[in-house]
């Protein structure tokens, strides 16, 4: 079992609590959690405490660890900080931006805010073509 002082427990739980999730790297001779400036064992087994309690959920990829905090592990830090209920993890709050108006208005298609597709802008179609020149051989 690892003993954790209260103050690294609460930079943790700060951390935690203001992003929504962290991220632990396998590596538990790393001496120091790049976001907390914690031991990385000691969040480790901080977060693997609150997963058995049902706190977070947790996700492995490539090596890293990636916790998220649900509603219930929300309250359950807000009482372990004895903080009020302003704060709100990033990850629970939406998105104010809009991806669409990302796209710079050269790049734009003739459909729209559609950007052009896998050929770029290849002219207008044989259908459209075919219509003009039929049209225009029965005049």
């Amino acid at each position: 079992m690892v003993q954790v002082k209260r103050q690294d427990r609460r930079k943790v739980y700060e951390y935690l609590l203001l992003e929504g999730v962290i991220v632990i790297k396998k590596d538990m001779a790393l001496p120091v959690h790049a976001e907390t400036g914690v031991k990385n064992l000691e969040v480790w087994m901080l977060l693997r405490s609150l997963r058995d309690k049902k706190l977070v959920d947790l996700v492995f990829s490539w090596q890293y660890y990636y916790y998220y905090l649900k509603a219930e592990g929300v309250k359950y830090v807000r009482d372990k900080l004895g903080i009020v209920e302003d704060v709100i993890p990033a990850t629970f709050k939406k998105a104010d931006k809009k991806f669409e108006d990302d796209v710079p208005e050269q790049r734009r298609g003739p459909r729209g805010n559609k950007p052009f597709g896998r050929g770029g802008n290849r002219g207008p179609r044989r259908a459209e073509e075919t219509t003009t020149e039929t049209a225009q051989q029965q005049q």
